[in-house]
């Protein structure tokens, strides 16, 4: 069974390993842009959440944004009957809109904030949930207030235990959140690629009792080791906007930690167990598009990495 961390100084116990929802809502797109990782059809997304639960995750984490709030829909069908055993986290902020980089707009607006948990209340069938999470950094001093007074106002009204807001790589704005006193907990990207967060965010978490979860593990699915230089990812992926120039680079990066995969142990696995092995953090939640990922991500959770592979690790972050 999976062991369980505490979120920060919260009373939640999470599964150290959880489960990202954003692949889960199927194939979806704005102005013939893809919002997800291709197509999951209903049947194998409720094999996958229903696998889950028998591993022992507990952790879900979803948004309304994610496959247009089908993934919420999804992950609300199966955890109905089990939502008393379950942590159910979202997210809101992101606005469908049209736009030739991005199909959303971010809006951190307080009354956008309070609808927006309305409407995932609804799709996930449940009157509460244990985390909402601003689904993007603030950016003025505005976004900071907005975000305090509708986190304030959505856990007076119980519709939500926690709150806290995701970065991704925006890692100041995470450390201004926790000096604030604003967040319960922080989502922020954190892998053998992005390791930023060791310096400054992580430490400062755990001094002031804040969860951290870390999403992009496995950065994209580039610490697999499934996918190489020339590597061309369909239309339905988010990943195909990305340029030949950049999964080169994320590529060679990723290369580097091979050595550490055996064969009793593969590079996702090893890619988990780096960012499991800091007690700062409370959950990693990436993504499955299949119960045979899903189960191959939970057997991290028994992987350790030892102080001299830690160095090793330590030495090539430290040559880029």
């Amino acid at each position: 069974m999976l062991k369980q961390r505490k979120l920060g100084k919260t009373n939640l116990s999470v599964s150290e390993i959880g489960l990202g929802c954003w692949q889960l809502g199927g194939l979806t797109t704005i102005n013939e842009i893809s919002i997800t990782y291709g197509d999951v059809n209903e049947q194998t997304a409720v094999k996958i959440i229903t696998q889950a639960l028998e591993l022992g995750i507990n952790t879900f984490d979803t948004a309304d944004s994610y496959s247009l709030g089908n993934s919420e829909r999804r992950l609300g069908k199966v955890l109905s009957e089990r939502r008393s055993e379950v942590n159910i986290f979202t997210k809101g902020a992101g606005v469908p809109s049209y736009n030739e980089s991005s199909p959303f707009e971010i809006d951190l607006s307080y009354h956008h904030l309070l609808a927006a948990i309305d409407r995932s209340l609804k799709r996930l069938g449940t009157d509460y949930v244990d985390l909402y999470q601003a689904h993007a950094a603030p950016q003025s001093e505005s976004d900071f207030v907005n975000l305090e007074k509708a986190f304030g106002k959505i856990k007076s009204e119980g519709k939500a235990t926690y709150c806290g807001v995701s970065v991704g790589l925006e890692y100041q704005k995470g450390i201004e959140l926790i000096n604030r006193g604003i967040v319960d907990s922080i989502q922020l990207y954190f892998s053998l690629i992005d390791f930023e967060p060791v310096m400054e965010l992580l430490p400062l978490a755990k001094k002031n009792g804040v969860g951290i979860i870390v999403a992009e593990p496995l950065s994209q699915g580039f610490l697999t080791g499934k996918y190489h230089k020339d590597t061309v990812f369909p239309k339905n992926d988010v990943r195909s906007r990305y340029s030949p120039e950049e999964i080169k680079t994320k590529l060679e990066k990723s290369k580097q930690f091979q050595v550490f995969s055996t064969n009793s142990r593969t590079m996702n696995q090893v890619a988990l167990a780096y960012v499991l092995n800091r007690d700062e953090v409370s959950t990693c939640i990436p993504g499955s598009k299949s119960v045979e990922q899903l189960e191959s991500n939970v057997k991290s959770s028994e992987i350790s990495l030892n102080s001299q592979e830690l160095d090793k690790i330590e030495i090539i972050q430290r040559s880029w």
